[in-house]
């Protein structure tokens, strides 16, 4: 299938970039069905959308937040060394 039919005539076919409109929703409703018909013939698509989601995915899995009691001690580390830096320079400067 061609990226020239049905009113894709802008889009060039690179398999990387079209699959991550797709797995990030940009395209428009038109676009995605377009594209979700042109997976079933295009092996390279294919394997970008896979790759994308599995990427996804991995991303979301990895944004697990610090326990609460971790954080609170590395903000107050990030605190006082930086007030400690602040005194530290006006007495220098004093």
């Amino acid at each position: 299938m061609s990226w020239l039919r049905r009113g894709m005539r802008h889009r060039p076919h690179d398999p990387e970039r079209n699959a991550a409109e797709y797995v990030t929703g940009e395209l428009s409703r038109a676009a995605r069905r377009w594209f979700e018909a042109h997976l079933l013939h295009c092996d390279d698509c294919w394997g970008e959308v896979v790759v994308g989601r599995l990427g996804r995915r991995l991303a979301e899995e990895m944004r697990e937040q610090a326990p609460a009691g971790l954080r609170d001690r590395v903000r107050a580390s990030v605190h006082f060394a930086s007030v400690g830096d602040g005194v530290g320079r006006s007495d220098r400067a004093g």
